[in-house]
């Protein structure tokens, strides 16, 4: 059932994320009881809402331009299709790192790019609403369920943690998409990219802890926290994980926890400059630290409890 997007749902929506928050991780991996990319269960579809749980870094982003890096979106999704749709206002953006330890399909890395909102048309009202523009998650079982449910644009990668004394945090994400070259549906993704594509490491520095929740904006009646994703072109993954959709969606996004700390996140990305004409391991503009106009130290929130939830998105054809 698809629910009707207003602001009586947006607050039913909360409602139902509260009220199923302990069946939903009474049921971790519901469809899948072995949840890795190796696993020969088939994929079953994972139906929204869903609530995650786990340790969540955030980085803002603040655009300094209109105009987005070719970075922005994978190749698939930049090239086929129209997930591209709309214009691109800016406003505030971030990257986010989560390590889920809880979902219903198991846990499992994802890494996200929103660089901030769009503006298109719905059925002649103007929206301005986020999109995650690059995604990346090292489980076949969530991409194909993130793309089917939400019109999330997930493709596989490898990730490699590397844990510091006093908290300190690396990784390293390496992609599927290795040549830069997937500029059609029939691009085959075949394994990890020799170098990475994307590196972080988290210093903390503020021990103090306190809590933390996007719900904020929706009590300032904000519709910060709701994603409009164009529908996505279908892909050929090494698992038959790339589904595509013929629908556009809004979904509400959650993140809360009670123990929130800042610290500084080093995103200089020295390990990644295998550089031919201009473009690094998995075929993208090299910049220093990432993200255009990106300082290599950034102030960074971590969540250590950190619950994501993600609701039953309202879908609409164009």
């Amino acid at each position: 059932m698809r629910l009707p997007f207003s602001s009586s749902a947006l607050w039913a929506t909360r409602l139902l994320v509260l009220v199923t928050t302990a069946g939903s991780l009474a049921r971790a991996a519901e469809y899948c009881n072995n949840c890795t990319n190796e696993s020969p269960e088939p994929i079953l579809a994972a139906p929204a809402p869903w609530i995650l749980t786990g340790r969540a870094y955030a980085i803002p982003i603040v655009p300094l331009s209109l105009d987005l890096p070719d970075k922005t979106f994978h190749p698939l999704e930049r090239t086929v299709g129209n997930y591209t749709a709309g214009t691109f206002r800016g406003i505030l953006g971030t990257i986010l790192l989560v390590r889920y330890d809880d979902s219903p399909v198991g846990p499992y890395d994802e890494f996200i790019v929103i660089p901030g909102t769009f503006s298109y048309d719905k059925e002649g009202v103007e929206q301005l609403r986020l999109r995650i523009g690059r995604i990346y998650v090292s489980q076949k079982y969530t991409t194909w369920n993130g793309r089917s449910n939400w019109n999330i644009p997930k493709h596989l990668a490898r990730f490699d943690w590397t844990s510091h004394p006093g908290g300190g945090e690396s990784v390293k994400i390496y992609p599927y998409d290795t040549s830069g070259s997937l500029s059609s549906a029939i691009a085959q993704e075949t394994g990890p990219s020799a170098k990475p594509f994307f590196s972080m490491t988290f210093a903390p520095t503020i021990p103090v802890q306190i809590p933390f929740t996007t719900d904020v904006f929706g009590w300032l009646g904000m519709e910060a926290t709701t994603l409009g994703h164009p529908p996505i072109p279908e892909g050929n993954g090494v698992y038959d994980e790339l589904p595509g959709t013929d629908f556009w969606a809004h979904t509400v996004f959650g993140l809360k926890g009670s123990k929130a700390s800042l610290g500084l996140m080093d995103l200089r990305q020295a390990e990644t400059d295998e550089v031919v004409s201009g473009r690094n391991a998995v075929g993208d503009e090299v910049f220093p630290n990432f993200w255009p106009g990106m300082p290599r130290w950034n102030v960074a929130l971590k969540l250590t409890d950190a619950m994501i939830s993600f609701s039953d998105p309202e879908t609409w054809v164009v």
